[in-house]
């Protein structure tokens, strides 16, 4: 019933309607930010958004008055208090598209929630052709997002997962992050796969043209569905970078595994370490070892200054050391 999730000067938008409400309890207009932009036709079960208001109400409350206040489609399942530092967007650990195709008859009951594929489709070769998608890779040639606007267009998928509940197929995408289109083009293109019309390594090539004319089907909106988003802690931010824990797919200190970290950091044998980033790439600028005298160890000194911004943030400022090597 919506024109998508954000808001626009023509049609309607979930996050007017959500503005609506709190405004309608706070007496004043509050922005809400959330963990991403819906495309119209896009169902979402696990959107997140964040806003500020200095209103004395418990959280339960909130929820409880916005529900009250919104239209039947819009439901807040849960409301909490956050850190200052707290953003839906740019703290996503991990985020959870699911796409829902109909393989039976035309189904009325689920038209709005999946795309009614007319022919039959060859799910193993999907499968195969899914395979090139996952890891770590330049997704140019799967986004709608100019180069222009958004250069750095590297994101990882950690996994394409396959289901089948009766005529229903499910692909459930995994990731750090999805760019404009994006599921529904990988998606869109498995299912020319599928058809028989693309072969599951012309998945493979279209990812390495790095082209924006590369894939030409984007998948029918009214499959897709967010159905979760995951959040990680945060010490400090600004513009430029931020100090957050350690995740799948960072490079990580002296080639130690994620797991091992952890396990480290949990047994006392080491500090308790965090990851100094920039903010929208999250590329790597150093790592902060938190321990009765921290340190930040900053990798390039040309990263110095946007470092010693994020230090400043910290109730206890860390010594920096320009490098890699040393502490753990």
């Amino acid at each position: 019933a919506y024109d998508g999730w954000q808001s626009q000067k023509l049609g309607l938008s979930v996050q007017e309607k959500i503005e609506e409400a709190i405004q309608s309890i706070a007496h004043r207009k509050v922005n809400i930010l959330a963990s991403g932009r819906t495309d119209a036709g896009v169902s979402a079960r696990g959107q997140v958004f964040h806003f500020d208001c200095d209103m004395d109400i418990r959280p339960k409350k909130w929820m409880g008055a916005l529900n009250g206040r919104l239209p039947k489609d819009i439901h807040i399942m849960d409301a909490e208090e956050v850190s200052p530092l707290f953003h839906a967007r740019y703290c996503v650990r991990k985020k959870q598209y699911d796409y829902l195709i109909n393989l039976g008859p035309y189904d009325v009951f689920t038209k709005d929630i999946a795309y009614q594929c007319p022919v039959a489709l060859d799910i193993e070769k999907m499968i195969a052709g899914s395979k090139y998608l996952i890891g770590t890779h330049d997704f140019t040639s799967y986004n709608s997002n100019p180069l222009s606007e958004r250069p750095d267009q590297v994101r990882t998928v950690f996994d394409i997962r396959f289901s089948r509940e009766g005529d229903l197929l499910r692909i459930s995408y995994i990731g750090n992050g999805f760019l404009r289109y994006m599921v529904r083009m990988m998606t869109g293109q498995l299912i020319e796969v599928g058809r028989g019309r693309l072969l599951p390594e012309d998945i493979g090539r279209i990812l390495d043209a790095r082209s924006k004319t590369a894939a030409h089907k984007n998948a029918p909106a009214c499959g897709l569905t967010l159905v979760s988003v995951e959040y990680y802690e945060l010490l400090a931010k600004n513009e430029d970078g931020m100090i957050r824990e350690f995740l799948a797919g960072d490079e990580l200190p002296q080639g130690m595994s994620l797991s091992e970290i952890e396990e480290a950091v949990r047994e006392r044998r080491i500090p308790r370490i965090y990851a100094v980033t920039t903010r929208d790439a999250q590329r790597m600028l150093g790592r902060l070892e938190v321990s009765e005298n921290p340190v930040i160890h900053v990798y390039d000194e040309a990263d110095l200054e946007t470092v010693r911004r994020l230090n400043e943030q910290l109730p206890s400022a860390a010594e920096l050391v320009i490098g890699q090597e040393g502490g753990i």
